[in-house]
């Protein structure tokens, strides 16, 4: 039992400091802030309020306009002429956050000299914590409703005004913005042509505190295939939400992080999407060029909207040429300048000084298996068509040249690079040759420019630069997956078929071995078919970091591995590495798990008070929580059956919030770690508590006074005299806590009974200090007396009367202690005449003439100080009930403090339930000397503690409202159950145990009826 608590605790201690490893590791895994450049508006930002009927209504809420310069004095004389697009803030967010995103569409459009421009509108709502209480979803989206149909009102005097906005929505705004939608939907109004989430967790809440968030979640999504939906995620930097909680689930809609959106390339935290300005310039582009400029507004075709958004995001390729067609399109060219055919199959063709003509270069294409790729790496090349097929039959000069093209550089993309632009292709040349069989080679060019230009050309077989690479498992060793990479290899690629659960996490080594130039570039990106999700990272002679190899989103059944692609300097060789880090590992099961520690926390709880109610059934005694936890470990086995039988009935079961994924063995490792992390937290908090109850009992009342006296502008002195009041009538405040329930919120109430339900546990404990020790000095002066009696029986030895009274004496101790070794509490130092004597009694053959005694002093003061065990230990559990309900109600309190200028009551309150059971509780909780031993359904609540465990487990890991009521519901049932009618004697609710003490208990009385 030794070995096993060591090896118990040993295995506590190294989970939880792993944990926190991976704490530390979750809040550093971020970009430097320096990587996102910061947006700077050219003249002074100006909001003009826009007033519309339902504001007296929302007094709360306003519309603004924003201008700057010139443009403010058209919108204070709300002269629009653009197109709308309406910004949604999100959770605590401000209206200026807009301010980005308008000023670079304000100056590309200044800048264009175009007519088309884009009026931007923005919401304030009033920074309103909407991620946390349900309720204000509802308020947010009928504002938003209104606002759309006012922003339009702005342009009925246009003969062609806009008929639909763009909604741009961050974080929970995103969600309100996508209901919007559905609700306009229902009503037949398209009223919305393109929808842009930042950072909105479309897929689901991280958390849902309430049942109305749940509920707006899940009737929010848009079923319209003529409005393109585009989520664009943060990435690992966004520590409130997880890259994969943004996607949305609509077929062709478009989901993608930041790292791989083109010219970006960066991670933005959940405030940085708002003003990085790679990604505000990518997104501004996009707008524009869904523009028809027939109509000057966005496109009615969602096809074309929907590829424009997803050339710019997704792949770009640096043209727009061919955008929503598939087919191929012959073009003319211009084919002077210099046409140049270098047969080497590797080759780097590099103009430092720039090019003063146009020069062709020719790739000739063959079906020999070792010419089947290319692959060409195109620096600081700014030409935007520049990769053509032909046939070079036109003969000019010494050389044959193409006339006409099939236009091939959307095939390409533009490379993430840390200097200079880089574009990339690599393409099939057999595919071409089969094609289209007149062809005859593949050119790409460069125009006349003095900037720097350089092309790594690459020719290589089918499968001569990739291969399958295994991961290590449990080393933590770096594994050399490439002693050196191909001479003069431009892309390599190297595929993870074990890459599936996001919880996998190496760190992929690029490690230059031999280069031949003094500066050289490269790149390292992971690339998910199933998610665009491309991470980046690059090598250079400054900076030669890993690459964390890890997923977002798990990899669905079916799809294709997982790649790691390297664009490599031809120049150098390079090694390539692989090593586990485990850090990461625990850093994403915080990324991923850690809104599950709540329940998975109140789970342990729940097991130890199980227990505990079990032992004040079976013993009608409590345990402390430090033991009943231990204990309470015996029944975990429920949690893992739960986990496991949701797998195997899951067609018969409601989908649980904590899903076994295929992946089982990181799923498991997730569930445990959770629960031993969580274990160890609960632990760690009951020992804050117990230190806290017993070291700041004055500190609490000081504090608790002063703050009476302020609030209730009392002296200090009379405020001591009323909490002692309030103290011994401990009813007034859970009447106090009634009203406050109506007049407030329930939260408000809780807070309140939460505070004064510590500070009457600091007097109890207080009184259960004194209890032991008075009871210690009681039991250690009986034993020095005992000590003295038996030195004096010892040296008077012809005193025959004093040595049976003497006798009789312990012998009458022993028989009052029988009911306590009759619960398995026998006192090993009874002498063995003193036993023979108390059997003797038992039989009938005691002496008439043993005195009377009832009640030993030890006995009473032992009684004493179980029933204060009892009590504190009783109220300690309630205690922990009490924190758990108030902590999942401080949204609510939140909410109601934030809107008190506009309601002193919160409307409606989600909390109102847990605020009035928990009040009427307390009349009988702080007024009746609880716990009452033999009650009466005490079996029965255990199994209805142990039934609420995998119901916790499963079912509330995201939406923790249900653990609200599901505490709520135990801790009434809890109250009920203590002042419920006796447990009768012998009854067939009573376990065996103690039917067993009653019989000991009625053989205790008899003897001692004899002895009398």
């Amino acid at each position: 039992m030794r070995k096993l608590v060591i090896i118990s605790v040993l295995l506590c201690t190294t989970t939880t400091f792993l944990f926190l490893a991976g704490l530390s590791f979750f809040l550093t895994d971020h970009e430097p802030d320096g990587n996102c450049e910061m947006t700077y508006m050219f003249e002074f930002p100006q909001y003009v309020k826009i007033s519309q009927p339902i504001d007296t209504y929302y007094r709360k809420y306003s519309l603004y306009a924003y201008g700057e310069g010139r443009m403010t004095k058209k919108a204070r004389n709300m002269d629009f002429t653009g197109i709308p697009v309406v910004f949604i803030p999100g959770n605590a967010g401000s209206y200026q956050q807009v301010r980005s995103l308008s000023s670079v569409a304000l100056r590309k459009a200044l800048n264009s000299r175009s007519s088309d421009h884009f009026d931007y509108y923005t919401i304030d709502f009033n920074s309103e914590l909407s991620a946390l209480y349900g309720p204000i979803l509802f308020e947010q989206l009928q504002y938003v409703l209104k606002s759309i149909e006012r922003v339009l009102e702005l342009y009925k005097h246009q003969r062609n005004g806009p008929k639909q906005v763009v909604l741009i929505g961050h974080s929970v705004g995103g969600i309100v913005a996508r209901k919007a939608i559905a609700s306009l939907t229902k009503e037949n109004k398209q009223l919305v042509s393109v929808l842009i989430t930042l950072a909105s967790p479309l897929l689901r809440s991280p958390v849902y505190f309430d049942r109305q968030s749940s509920a707006f979640y899940a009737s929010s999504s848009v079923d319209q295939n003529d409005i393109t939906v585009v989520s664009i995620a943060g990435g690992y930097s966004d520590l409130l939400v997880p890259s994969y909680l943004s996607v949305d689930g609509r077929n062709g809609s478009i989901n993608v992080v930041s790292t791989n959106v083109a010219r970006c390339w960066v991670e933005s935290n959940h405030v940085q999407i708002l003003w990085c300005k790679q990604l505000v310039l990518a997104i501004n582009r996009a707008l524009f060029n869904c523009i028809d400029r027939n109509t000057h507004q966005v496109s009615t075709n969602s096809s074309f909207v929907t590829n424009v958004f997803r050339h710019h995001l997704v792949h770009n390729s640096g043209t727009m040429h061919h955008i929503g067609s598939n087919k191929s399109l012959l073009v003319k060219i211009d084919y002077t300048g210099e046409w140049i055919e270098d047969i080497r199959k590797q080759y780097t063709a590099d103009f430092k000084t720039g090019l003063k003509q146009p020069l062709w270069y020719m790739v000739g294409l063959t079906l020999q298996p070792g010419y089947k790729m290319l692959s060409i790496l195109a620096i600081n090349l700014e030409v935007t068509d520049w990769l053509f097929a032909c046939n070079a039959a036109f003969p000019n000069k010494a050389s044959r040249v193409c006339v006409e093209a099939q236009h091939l550089t959307r095939y390409s993309e533009i490379a993430p690079t840390s200097r200079f632009k880089r574009r990339l292709v690599t393409i099939d040349l057999h595919e071409i040759r089969k094609e289209n069989n007149d062809y005859t080679h593949l050119v790409f060019r460069a125009l006349p420019t003095r900037e720097p230009v350089t092309f790594h050309v690459d020719t290589y077989g089918a499968h001569e630069r990739e291969m399958r690479a295994v991961l290590p498992k449990m080393s933590l060793k770096r594994h050399t997956i490439i002693s050196e990479t191909p001479h003069r290899a431009v892309i390599f690629n190297i595929f993870f078929s074990e890459l599936e659960d996001p919880l996998q996490v190496y760190q992929l080594y690029l490690e230059p071995i031999q280069c031949n130039a003094e500066h050289h570039h490269a790149t390292i990106s992971l690339i998910t078919g199933w998610s665009n999700e491309n991470l980046h990272v690059h090598t250079t002679e400054s900076s030669n970091k890993p690459l964390l190899l890890r997923l977002q989103h798990a990899k669905p059944p079916g799809a294709a591995d997982a790649k790691v692609r390297l664009v490599l300097d031809p120049s150098c060789s390079y090694q390539i590495n692989i090593q586990l880090n485990i850090f990461g590992t625990f850093g994403q099961i915080i990324r991923h798990y850690s809104t599950f520690l709540l329940s998975t926390m109140v789970v342990v709880f729940l097991l130890a008070f199980q227990n505990q109610i079990k032992e004040l059934g079976e013993s009608n005694r409590i345990p402390i929580f430090f033991v009943a936890s231990w204990d309470g470990l015996n029944t975990l086995w429920i949690v893992v059956l739960t986990a496991a039988g949701s797998l195997v009935f899951k067609d018969l079961m409601p989908e649980p919030e904590f899903k076994i994924s295929f992946s089982y063995v990181y799923s498991y490792v997730a569930m445990l770690v959770l629960l031993i992390v969580s274990f160890s937290a609960v632990f760690l908090l009951a020992a804050a508590y117990s230190i806290s109850l017993f070291a700041l009992e004055s500190t609490v009342h000081k504090f608790a006074l002063k703050l009476l006296a302020k609030s209730a502008t009392l002296t200090v002195r009379f405020s001591d005299y009323f909490m002692s009041f309030l103290h011994k009538v401990p009813f007034i405040v859970a009447a106090a806590q009634l009203v406050l329930c109506f007049s407030t919120c329930g939260a408000v109430a809780l807070c309140v009974g939460l505070v004064f339900y510590f500070f009457k546990l600091t007097q109890m404990s207080q009184n259960y200090v004194e209890q032991m020790t008075w009871y210690l000095l009681k039991n250690l002066s009986r034993r020095v007396q005992v000590w003295c009696s038996k030195r004096l029986q010892n040296a008077t030895t012809d005193n025959d009367d004093e040595e049976v009274e003497t006798d009789q004496n312990d012998c009458l101790d022993n028989i009052n202690s029988y009911k306590e070794a009759s619960e398995g509490s026998v006192q090993s130092g009874a002498s063995i005449n003193c036993l023979e004597l108390t059997e003797t009694v038992l039989r009938g053959n005691s002496s008439s003439k043993m005195p009377l005694a009832t009640e030993t002093p030890a006995e009473s003061s032992f009684n004493s100080l179980a029933q204060s065990h009892n009590n504190i230990f009783f109220h300690s559990s309630m205690f922990f009930i009490w924190v758990f309900v108030t902590v999942l109600n401080i949204p609510a309190a939140l909410a109601w403090a934030h809107n008190f200028k506009y309601s002193k009551s919160l409307s409606p309150d989600e909390s109102l339930i847990a605020g009035l059971v928990f009040s009427i509780g307390a009349l009988f909780l702080w007024q009746i000397d609880l716990p009452r031993t033999n009650r009466k359904f005490t079996i029965p609540l255990r199994f209805i503690i142990i039934g609420l465990i995998p119901i916790s487990f499963l079912y509330c890991s995201v939406s923790v409202y249900r653990l609200n009521y599901m505490l709520t519901f135990l801790f009434a049932l809890v109250i009920i159950q203590q002042i419920a009618p006796n447990l009768e004697a012998g009854s067939d609710e009573s376990p065996p145990e103690r039917r067993a003490s009653q019989v000991d208990q009625d053989k205790y009385e008899e003897a001692k009826t004899k002895m009398d």
